[in-house]
């Protein structure tokens, strides 16, 4: 056989026996190297060129070098087709996104699976339960990854399609990633490893683009850009919006400054020079930091290998008082009992404690910096400084006015509040694999992951009530998770050695265990401030604050699969599969006779490959290796515990209530729910092509697929009319498409003894499509309903995932504009938004110079959208919740048009046997797909954003008008729209030049202004109409980006220096992650990672995350 080396993956491929090896067992990170062996499903290993789908594998050094705690974050960039967003609006410990080829389900999870030494993990997000305020959906804790420690990491891959992952049965409809972790070596003696990574994060520059022309006033007054008449101020408290004058017109004069003062009656309220402050928004975040350290020790013989690691992680986040602290323990061993008998032993422990994590709840600005410091804060504000007095010093309260509540409630959280939770985690694996014969080996494992937490809550006080005042609650749960597999495996060679045939058949049980939980809290407040204890509570602890709780085991899955793998002379191979899976998450429970019980689903999957370049001896100066792939699968999913008992006649069942341990079954009627005795399993079918060639000598490679996926009968909560009694039903509907390609091309220009340089490059593009729903049903909303804020919807025959408003429909407040459309196609007024007055139609009543308080609503009231960027319409009507009918307005996908990453590495050896430095740079971005910029809009009414600097002043482009002194001012704005009755309210209005009644039904507001019946709209009215309390496309921003996401630089040091040290090798390196974006079309310049939660489907950001820059320095010792 022909042996094929490519420094470009810096692997070699060798003559093996068999190119397949079974069994959960943990390889020999050199012997995966050198056999350029790809880790597959179910601990199943196969070298690359049998591998009949695409794969892509990132090495563990990689992963320790983002010093992240989830080892998604490394993919970043780095693999076609997986989509990664960090998280970083909700926190340290958040959880990224991760979505391989596209978003297959319209209501589950849409995350891979993670698999670590074949030990499944948690990877749901975990939200708190025990939070702040109304606060409980918007703490991140993130999931079980983050307690592992990536030093531990040999190598992540990635799994992509059906074919790939169709023998996780049920849990592989989304993919995996499968973590190889570090194993032992023979060896003479005991060698020793230490690695120390500190990482610290400068915030640099505020989520939100925030003006500096402008301070506090208040736009509804009439006296917008002045003070009031008789008033040393704009505005006779505190106002959080910057409407008032410029910072430059006030240059050296004095006003009151609302905010400092602790007196109610305000007596000695101070002036105070009258100036922007610049960075206020920084008041409220810090620098961040993470210390990691590892000791790993590893040893063995010929017979026994083992290693042993210990590691600590101390991070402290971008908010006060956040941080994160892990302790964690890592035993692996491998060892051969007899000739035939071998056993592998893995354990796994880990201590972490997250003290305050985030709170992100969207809307209430009190928990979100970026919203509060943006809209209820205006730019004349000194945050520093009231942070430091905001508690008078005699009482002790945190006084606020109802103008200050807003950051007041931030600041008593972030003092006085200890919110902590710990987490334990404990992972055991046991395998032992039994070699009867040179062909003939069976293998069994079974894993247990033991999941625990335990909440402390701690409250000081409460705003505007003493210290003494206070809360201490509890709450801790228990879970987890088994999983049992055993395998036979058969490996033959026939026909001279030219066909390979290699069996494997499997049994499987998983599922969980039953979990336990406790709360517990005090009663009216704490007697004595800072003694935390339950005997503390003022009031006696009844069963209102007291809970426990007990759940089953409630999920459990039994499968037996079959895999045969054929090859004919090591070029053309061939694999098949068939598993079937029993899932007791589709099982009727007894009192439902008539369920139909579709708990056993059949996955089926078959993939070829044919190295045609061994086939024609094609020269490898030419073509070094070229494999053509195809593959078909089918993958599916059940559904949750007890839905199958969810309907009318029947219950909802909530677990086990009652002292712990007892067995009292939750269950009460439910006759709300419309029941369906004939659910089925989700069924994805998905086929993929692609190609893998390498050119001049394995200089040159590119890796190219094709996939089509189909998604059918998704089990979905449908909401129906409530006259029939019921408000939702159970059903099995839809058929998601994702179709899509990816390119993969690694390149090596220079490859010589003292340099070698390469250069990678991925590209990939998905496109989701609703083939279909359901009959009578044409949209589904994934999310959204949020007041003044856009939905996500899915349309059938549309894009899956649109961001769309309702046009015309003002329900829970949301106005889409309507737009002029004449007979005449060619008319210039086509596709303006039509406009009209509310009230009286008296235009011009604020510009008319007279004093005192003004009513603006008889200014104009209307909402404009830029008609150039609607997407388009769905349906006249499209049903939706409620059984109502309207046209979606349709802003477009949510989803990107492309995702690509391109990166550079350049290892130089120094001469003089003097070490060597190596250099990486990393490029990743991606193009299309929108968002919700929900703060942006509400920055923008309040004045605050650079957004609302267009109009104010002649030199941010500001039209003349009149203001209340009867004096020319620049602040007025011409929206580019069409007088029309239809839009609702009159266009009739009194000239300003004529003073006679005049009707401007069918002009633009330009035509009106030009003919002097009006004045140009008042800046802060438009703002105030058209950003503030509208779904428009004002809240919609592109997702498209360009970020210059990491470079790191390392030296190597010779082994001449460190040899008489004891040291084997030694490396220090220095990384910068997240340096800038390049292109960044988000509206306002906004933060792409500041989105509000790491669903696909929910890309609302609520300005929460600043811009980061991480650093970090690593030294790695071998000895």
């Amino acid at each position: 056989m022909q042996i094929v080396c490519t420094e470009i993956h810096t692997v070699c491929i060798y003559p093996l026996k068999s190119r397949y090896i079974y069994g959960i067992q943990r390889p020999n990170s050199s012997a995966l190297q050198a056999e350029a062996v790809t880790v597959t499903a179910l601990g199943g290993r196969k070298q690359n060129r049998a591998l009949g789908y695409a794969t892509s594998t990132v090495k563990g050094d990689e992963l320790a070098r983002t010093n992240t705690l989830s080892p998604a974050n490394a993919l970043q960039g780095k693999v076609a087709g997986v989509q990664i967003s960090s998280g970083g609006a909700s926190g340290l410990t958040a959880a990224p996104t991760v979505t391989i080829r596209g978003a297959k389900s319209l209501t589950k999870n849409n995350s891979p699976i993670y698999v670590i030494d074949g030990i499944i993990m948690e990877y749901e997000q975990q939200d708190a339960s025990m939070t702040y305020g109304n606060n409980s959906d918007g703490t991140k804790y993130g999931n079980q990854l983050k307690n592992l420690n990536p030093d531990d990491y040999e190598s992540v891959t990635v799994l992509k399609g059906a074919a790939a992952t169709s023998l996780y049965g049920a849990r592989g409809a989304n993919g995996a990633i499968v973590i190889t972790t570090k194993s032992g070596k023979a060896r003479k003696g005991i060698g020793v490893e230490v690695n120390y990574t500190h990482d610290w994060g400068v915030v640099y520059k505020n989520s939100i683009a925030l003006q500096n022309e402008y301070g506090m006033g208040d736009p509804t007054n009439g006296y917008e850009g002045g003070m009031m008449p008789g008033v040393n101020s704009t505005y006779t408290s505190y106002d959080s919006f910057s409407w008032g004058p410029s910072f430059e017109s006030m240059k050296g004069q004095q006003m009151y400054q609302y905010y400092k003062y602790y007196a109610p009656d305000g007596i000695d309220n101070p002036l105070e020079d009258y100036v922007a402050y610049k960075d206020n928004w920084k008041a409220y975040f810090q620098n961040s930091r993470t210390d990691n350290v590892s000791v790993a020790l590893t040893g063995g013989s010929e017979k026994a290998t083992f290693r042993l690691s210990y590691g600590y992680s101390d991070s402290e986040g971008n908010m006060p008082n956040n941080g994160f602290t892990r302790h964690s323990l890592n035993f692996t061993a491998n060892g051969k009992i007899n000739d035939i008998l071998s056993t592998n032993l893995n354990l796994q422990y880990s201590n972490s404690n997250t003290a305050n994590a985030y709170y992100n709840n969207g809307w209430d600005g009190s928990t979100v910096p970026g919203y509060m410091t943006s809209y209820y804060i205006n730019r004349n504000t000194d945050l520093k400084w009231y942070n430091e007095h905001y508690i008078d010093p005699v009482t002790q309260e945190r006084y606020g006015t109802s103008d200050l509540s807003v950051p007041n409630t931030m600041l008593n959280r972030i003092a006085n509040q200890d919110d902590n939770r710990n987490e334990q985690t404990i992972i055991a694996q046991l395998g032992l694999t039994a070699q009867f014969t040179d062909w003939l080996d069976a293998n069994v494992s079974i894993s247990y992951n033991n999941w625990q937490t335990f909440y402390e809550k701690k409250v000081y006080g409460g705003l505007n009530s003493p210290a003494g005042n206070g809360e201490y609650s509890i709450k801790n749960s228990t879970s987890g998770s088994y999983d049992g597999i055993a395998q036979l495996h058969s490996n033959n060679r026939f026909i001279d050695d030219n066909l390979e045939l290699d069996v494997r058949l499997l049994a499987e049980v998983y599922g969980n265990t039953r979990s336990t939980s406790y709360s517990k809290s005090t009663n009216g407040g704490m007697i004595t401030p800072g003694i935390w204890s339950f005997s503390n509570s003022q009031q006696a602890i009844t069963t209102q604050q007291m809970s426990v709780g007990y759940t089953p085991r409630n999920q459990m899955t039994v499968g037996v699969a079959g895999v045969v793998n054929l090859s004919w002379k090591d070029q053309v191979y061939l694999e098949v599969t068939g598993r079937n899976d029993w899932l007791s998450s589709l099982m009727y429970p007894s009192w439902i006779p008539n369920g139909q019980n579709n708990y056993s689903v059949f996955y089926p999957s078959v993939n070829a490959s044919w190295v045609f370049s061994d086939t024609f001896q094609i020269d490898p100066n030419i073509l070094s290796f070229g494999k053509l792939r195809a593959s078909w699968a089918q993958v599916g999913k059940g559904t949750d515990a007890y839905n199958t008992a969810d309907g009318a006649g029947g219950y909802t069942v909530g677990g086990e209530i009652g002292p712990l341990n007892s067995s009292i079954l939750m269950a009460s009627p439910n006759n709300t729910t419309l029941p369906n005795y004939d659910l089925k399993p989700e069924l994805q079918t998905s086929i993929e092509f692609g190609a893998d060639l390498r050119f001049l000598n394995g200089r040159i490679g590119v890796d190219v697929a094709y996939y089509k996926t189909n998604t059918k009968n998704q089990i979905l909560s449908l909401a129906t009319v409530t006259e029939s009694g019921v408000s939702k039903r159970w059903i099995n509907a839809g058929n998601i498409q994702n179709q899509g390609w990816e390119i993969q091309l690694d390149v090596a220009p220079i490859r010589t003894r003292t340099v070698n340089w390469t250069i990678s490059a991925n590209w990939s593009r998905n496109r989701g499509k609703i083939v279909e729903l359901y009959p009578g049903q044409t949209a589904y909303q994934i999310n959204g309903g949020f007041s003044y804020s856009p939905s996500v919807y899915a349309f059938e025959g549309g894009e899956f995932g649109v961001l769309t408003g309702g046009n015309g429909y003002n329900g829970g407040g949301r106005v889409i504009a309507k737009f002029y459309n004449a007979d005449d196609p060619n008319d210039y007024r086509n596709g303006k938004a039509l406009i009209a007055y509310a009230g009286n139609g008296d235009s011009n009543k604020n510009t008319n110079p007279q004093a005192g308080s003004l009513d603006a609503s008889t200014s104009m009231a209307y909402t404009y959208v830029n008609a150039n960027s609607i997407a388009g319409y769905y349906g006249d009507e499209a049903s939706y919740w409620g059984g109502k009918s309207n046209r979606y307005t349709s802003f477009g996908s949510v989803m990107p048009d492309f995702t690509y990453g391109f990166n550079t590495s350049v290892m130089v050896n120094l001469p003089n046997n003097s070490g060597s430095l190596d250099f990486y740079a990393q490029i990743d971005g991606r193009s299309g797909g929108h968002s919700v910029q929900t703060i942006q809009p509400y920055a923008t009414q309040a004045g605050n954003s650079k957004e609302s600097l267009y109009g104010r002043g002649a030199n941010n482009g500001g039209e003349a008008r009149i203001n209340y002194k009867g004096e020319w001012e620049y602040n007025g704005i011409v929206p580019d729209a069409v007088f029309s009755n239809a839009a609702g309210g009159t266009t009739e209005v009194t000239s300003w030049a004529t003073g006679q009644k005049v009707d401007l039904n069918g002009m633009t507001f330009r035509e009106a202004v030009d003919a002097g019946h009006i004045q140009p709209m008042l800046a802060s009215l438009y703002y105030r109409q058209n950003w503030g309390y509208s779904a428009t496309d004002m809240y919609v921003s592109s997702q498209t980006y360009m970020a210059l996401r990491e470079i790191t630089v390392g030296y190597n040091f010779p082994e001449k220096w460190i040899k008489h040290v004891g040291l084997q090798s030694a490396r220090l390196s220095f990384t910068a992650r997240n340096l800038c974006y390049i292109i960044n079309k988000a509206k306002g310049g906004s933060n792409p990672d500041s989105f509000i939660s790491n669903n696909v489907f929910s890309p609302f950001d609520f300005g929460t995350t600043p811009f980061v820059r991480n650093f970090s320095i690593n030294l790695n010792l071998r000895f």
